[in-house]
């Protein structure tokens, strides 16, 4: 996977948490005004997050001393090889200080300086001494011991990303153009397949070079191979799941956390309808069987998250996600760190409805200080989360805030993305290999989307892909004579408009186009979670009629 998750905490001076606070708050509003800024030129740079933890009152009834405060940086970015580990925080690191000196030197732009000299020990001559700055860094970052990178990050960039958005924009252009509907109606999905490739030849040659091609199939390999080794460890992992839930009879949750309104006003103030960000930081048990229990358990999930090929299990609304320990003074403490799709409330929602994700929710977080232990689960639990969330204070997104034009993209809208792309690298639609293409196609021309991807390679799939890459290299080749066809094809001529409608898709008082417009997201009505409130985790949660009502539980 050439993706880098970099992680920095850095300790703040004590009599700079104020300002620090507010340049961070600026260092945002910079962002959403598309001003000039030193990230804008990192084209590998995917997202990043900037948090204090335990700066403010809302990780906590109170804030903590002066002393323990800490600066939290998340990114990430796209590398140039594989890498794991240390290797990969030093070539993550190493790429982002190259981009940031070179935008310095360039520009003479000091705010990566200026935000961390209210840190300690950061050099004082800053990025004109890239090696210092780099050695600071690499002090205070932290490897990462879970993620999850959702599959579209593993396989295309950021420039290949927006390739894609351009891709499909014209596609909708050509397929909803008015003039051009009377013919295409009257094509089969092979006829219109052939029209769309010639249409968008140009900037379908651009995401069909052997670097695409190299860059899905690694990561289709890397799914299937975790897929295959997860089988070993899926069975016993599940069967200690049940005896746990068995054994352990859910006690009722008398006490919970209260959050402060300013909490509930701050989180609901950043929220969009996408790629928004959530920073909690929690303690690790306090025992240290409870400790070796959770890094286990940390381990298992990070494999079994590169099985997923969209979404987190049914979740299809996050991009990216961390988990990683570090030591916060004398206390160890989890930091958990995600970039996600929709409401604060309809992302938690989706946590807890998931049985399968919610099972192991509670075991990653299940012996940390204050976490709910039983029933009811559904309020309590996110009081709790609220408890220990640290404000994101700075959020900068490639798609949102970068040099380009900004691109509002749901993680659905990159797999649509990448479904088009496959449909329209084929060579022959018409072709019995190319079937599950043909109809993918003829779905997203009748319904305006393509179906929804499995979330996972069944273990047949996954060996099938494996074998198929082992045998290769030992495939024979046979060179074809280039032959002149006796027939010369006609291309069917289509009437040029002089200029697209100014609007396309569909609206009141307008003609069926062949393509329905997409104005909203594309969710299931199981991932839904705007329209409606989520049930609780088990069936004797008593909030659950409350959920479904729609209302609060009283």
């Amino acid at each position: 996977m050439r993706h880098g998750t970099l992680t920095v905490i850095t300790k703040i001076h004590p009599e700079a948490i104020g300002s620090l606070t507010a340049f961070l708050s600026r260092l945002d509003r910079t962002f959403q005004a598309r001003e000039p800024h030193p990230f804008q030129a990192i084209e590998e740079l995917y997202f990043a997050h900037w948090g204090i933890s335990a700066g403010l009152p809302w990780d906590g009834e109170q804030p903590a001393p002066p002393d323990d405060c800490y600066l939290i940086f998340a990114a990430d970015l796209r590398l140039p090889d594989t890498l794991h580990g240390q290797k990969q925080v030093r070539a993550a690191l190493t790429l982002l200080v190259d981009r940031l000196s070179l935008h310095a030197a360039r520009t003479g732009d000091k705010t990566f300086d200026a935000l961390y000299g209210h840190c300690e020990g950061y050099p004082a001559s800053g990025l004109n001494e890239p090696e210092a700055v780099q050695a600071y860094l690499k002090r205070h970052a932290v490897a990462c011991n879970t993620r999850h990178v959702d599959f579209a990050y593993r396989a295309a960039t950021v420039p290949g990303i927006r390739m894609l958005a351009d891709v499909r924009t014209r596609t909708d252009h050509y397929l909803n153009d008015r003039h051009r509907a009377p013919f295409l109606e009257r094509m089969g999905a092979a006829s219109v397949h052939d029209a769309l490739k010639e249409h968008l030849s140009p900037g379908l040659r651009a995401v069909s070079t052997p670097r695409w091609e190299q860059s899905l199939t690694s990561s289709r390999l890397e799914a299937a191979l975790a897929t295959l080794s997860f089988l070993l460890i899926d069975p016993p992992l599940r069967l200690f799941i049940q005896l746990k839930n068995w054994l352990q009879k859910p006690p009722r949750t008398v006490a919970t956390v209260t959050s402060p309104d300013a909490s509930r006003e701050a989180c609901e103030a950043r929220q969009g309808p996408i790629q928004n960000s959530m920073i909690l930081v929690t303690d690790l048990p306090p025992n240290l069987v409870g400790k070796l229990r959770q890094r286990l358990i940390m381990r298992l999930v990070n494999w079994r998250l590169k099985r997923n090929l969209v979404g987190l299990n049914d979740i299809r609304a996050i991009h990216f996600a961390r988990w990683v320990h570090f030591r916060r003074g004398t206390k160890q403490q989890l930091l958990f760190v995600v970039t996600y799709d929709e409401s604060w409330e309809a992302y938690i929602d989706s946590f807890v409805d998931q049985e399968d994700v919610s099972a192991f929710l509670k075991l990653i977080w299940g012996g940390s200080p204050g976490f709910p232990p039983g029933l009811p689960f559904v309020e309590p639990f996110k009081e709790w989360i609220r408890s220990v969330q640290c404000p994101t204070l700075a959020h900068y997104s490639a798609f949102l805030h970068g040099e380009a034009a900004p691109a509002p993209l749901a993680l659905t809208d990159l797999h649509e993305f990448l479904a088009l792309r496959q449909a329209l690298t084929q060579e022959n639609l018409a072709s019995p290999e190319t079937g599950p293409e043909r109809q993918a196609l003829e779905t997203f021309l009748e319904q305006g989307r393509f179906p929804y991807p499995e979330k996972f390679l069944s273990p047949r799939q996954a060996a099938s892909l494996l074998l198929n890459q082992a045998l290769s290299p030992l495939r024979f080749k046979p060179t074809l004579s280039r032959s002149t066809a006796h027939v010369i094809p006609r291309k069917m001529a289509l009437p040029r408009p002089s200029a697209l409608p100014s609007e396309v898709g569909r609206r009141p008082g307008a003609s069926r186009p062949w393509l329905p417009a997409h104005d909203g997201r594309r969710f299931s009505p199981a991932e839904n979670r705007a329209s409606r409130s989520s049930p609780g985790m088990a069936s004797r949660d008593p909030e659950r009629g409350a959920h479904d009502r729609g209302g609060d539980p009283s």
